[in-house]
């Protein structure tokens, strides 16, 4: 998809950024040791120098990407254990007008990773497992069981072939039928070889949770972590709740697909609000979740996590990407700042903005502003006949519009660039969807066709008087 974005600004870091800053998915491990944060304090200078958080810019960097359709959620953000902004954009529901609030819950997917690595961690430092034993005990008729060890689950070595996406899940699932899945599906990859970013990973560990803990997975996350640290609107279970906010495609306009319930669990299955990720954090990086040997791991080999620089800052960050919920986690250890940014908006770009929330805080300018197309692929008024009114078949609405001397699609309080690629073909600025235009006998354009990235038809819009 063709991005358009300003102001540009070059920094000798910028190539550097965007291959560390992807989904875990991309990440290989890195051998720098950074020290635990409580054990070398940074020089108060450098600190001084890479938090300079204009707070004004942060939330009008915010309701620009709002209003263009590129976050619709809440941002949360703490130092020295203080929460110093807080901003909630957008719609929890956009067919009952139902504004966001900071006690929204969304699911985070990966984010739950995190803590069923925190989880294994634990019970190894209660010696009630070693992190270098073999999985064959756990799982006998896995793939080269034997070779496999629960460390490799946690890093993503273990050799398993990369799994299908939550998109593709059964109709219902439980935590035994996932692992057995895994198991029949797993081919004989040596371990420890090759990183390969997998949920079996963690649906495995969380089946190791269950059997060395003696209590369910949902139940143990609950005891041990939600209720003991406060986070008491979490749970590892989908309930129906008002505060639950929904999530959509293309800024609102289409419905996102639904995981159907316990599909994602221990890999995906956390359903939480922007405070409650502020509180596990806290807790996490102050040595309270994990010992700090255990902690220092996690760093080490990014356990739960991927460590990253920007402006020769180090962070470390946790993505989540599920049923059109986009969700990231950022940890400064020299600045002791938390991050959480939590959007019910499938097309937000977490890499775009980790990268802009990292720039404001450090006094600079946000890179990645959507603005409209300056030059069009072709000219609108050959293809003036797309302005108008559209709608589905459930009656959402779509206006298409030529002002300021842009072509702009109105999606509910969104206005989304659009640039014409051909007669048959648009792309919208940050918007990474295909969009047809179907034209009549008379080459007038009748139907607005919207799909994913991968091709998967997701809407049709018909013209409307």
């Amino acid at each position: 998809m063709h991005l358009q974005y300003l102001p540009i600004i070059a920094f000798v870091t910028y190539p550097f950024i965007f291959s560390n800053i992807a989904l875990a998915a991309s990440q290989e491990h890195s051998q720098t040791i950074v020290s635990h944060a409580r054990q070398k304090a940074p020089d108060t200078a450098t600190v001084a120098d890479a938090w300079a958080l204009d707070k004004n810019a942060l939330s009008q960097y915010l309701v620009h990407q709002n209003n263009h359709g590129q976050f619709s959620g809440n941002l949360l953000i703490a130092k020295d254990n203080k929460i110093i902004f807080e901003q909630s954009l957008g719609l929890a529901d956009v067919q009952s007008k139902r504004p966001i609030n900071p006690d929204n819950l969304f699911k985070v997917g990966s984010l739950t990773k995190q803590l069923t690595a925190a989880a294994i961690l634990r019970l190894s430092e209660q010696k009630k497992l070693n992190l270098n034993d073999s999985v064959e005990h756990y799982f006998p008729k896995l793939a080269l069981s034997n070779k496999v060890t629960i460390n490799d689950l946690l890093d993503h070595t273990a050799g398993i072939n990369r799994d299908v996406s939550w998109r593709d899940s059964p109709q219902s699932c439980d935590s035994q039928s996932l692992i057995k899945q895994i198991i029949k599906d797993s081919r004989q990859y040596p371990p420890a070889l090759q990183y390969n970013f997998s949920h079996a990973h963690y649906l495995l560990l969380g089946g190791i949770v269950e059997q060395v803990s003696g209590v369910d997975y949902n139940s143990y996350i609950d005891q041990e972590f939600l209720r003991p640290l406060g986070m008491k609107d979490s749970s590892m279970k989908l309930t129906l709740s008002f505060q639950l906010a929904k999530s959509y495609e293309i800024s609102g306009l289409i419905n996102a697909h639904i995981t159907p319930t316990d599909c994602a669990w221990s890999a995906g299955g956390l359903i939480t609000t922007v405070h409650d990720l502020y509180l596990w954090n806290q807790a996490l990086h102050n040595g309270s979740v994990v010992s700090d040997a255990s902690l220092q791991k996690m760093y080490d080999e990014q356990i739960g996590m991927v460590k990253s620089l920007h402006n020769n800052q180090t962070y470390y960050s946790q993505q989540g990407n599920i049923d059109g919920f986009k969700t990231v986690m950022i940890y400064q250890p020299d600045t002791q700042a938390i991050m959480v940014a939590l959007s019910n908006y499938q097309n937000t770009n977490l890499t775009l903005l980790t990268a802009d929330l990292l720039q404001i805080s450090q006094g600079k300018s946000a890179l990645h502003l959507v603005s409209a197309p300056k030059n069009q692929a072709v000219n609108w008024q050959s293809n003036r006949d797309i302005v108008g009114n559209y709608q589905d078949h459930l009656g959402v609405p779509l206006q298409i519009v030529y002002e300021e001397g842009a072509l702009t699609a109105k999606v509910n309080q969104a206005n989304i660039p659009l640039v014409v690629k051909n007669s048959n073909s648009l792309y919208a600025a940050g918007i990474d969807n295909k969009i047809r235009v179907n034209r009549n006998t008379n080459n007038a354009s009748q139907e607005i066709v919207f799909f994913s990235r991968d091709g998967r038809y997701l809407s049709r819009f018909i013209r409307v008087k």
